[in-house]
């Protein structure tokens, strides 16, 4: 048997290894990890955002004049569920130019509930929006 033309195998493979160093195979699996973390923290968040007692969907808004807005919003909840939802007008720069808190359930039977309201300004609004809302009573 002939031996190989560049020495034999272990020979060829650590003169590879000091000339370009010895690969990693830990990159890799550090990098399968990271994106296996990175897929679970999304499904966790996504879980925990969709999660919520009290969601809202705005539909929109019409102005009244130079002092007020009616604002129309979608609350999605429990029928049981009483909520405080506040409600922002907006002015030219995107200001805040009045507000209102408007109290939501219980509607019984109701998952989807469509609210309007009119909220008073200092200055004519030009956009309006739903800041939020708290639940105020669960079952």
């Amino acid at each position: 048997m002939s031996p190989a033309p560049y020495g034999d195998a272990e020979s060829s493979r650590a003169m590879l290894d000091a000339r370009y160093g010895v690969p990693r195979r830990s990159r890799r699996a550090l990098l399968a990890a990271v994106a296996v973390l990175a897929v679970v923290a999304f499904v966790v968040f996504a879980y925990v955002s969709t999660n919520e007692p009290v969601r809202t969907q705005e539909a929109g808004y019409r102005s009244l004049g130079p002092d007020a807005v009616e604002v129309t919003f979608t609350v999605v909840k429990a029928p049981e569920i009483v909520a405080d939802c506040t409600v922002i007008a907006l002015g030219e720069s995107f200001s805040e130019v009045g507000a209102a808190t408007v109290r939501v359930g219980p509607d019984p039977g109701q998952k989807i509930v469509s609210v309007t309201t009119t909220v008073r300004t200092a200055s004519p609004a030009q956009g309006a929006r739903v800041d939020g809302c708290t639940v105020v009573k669960a079952p």
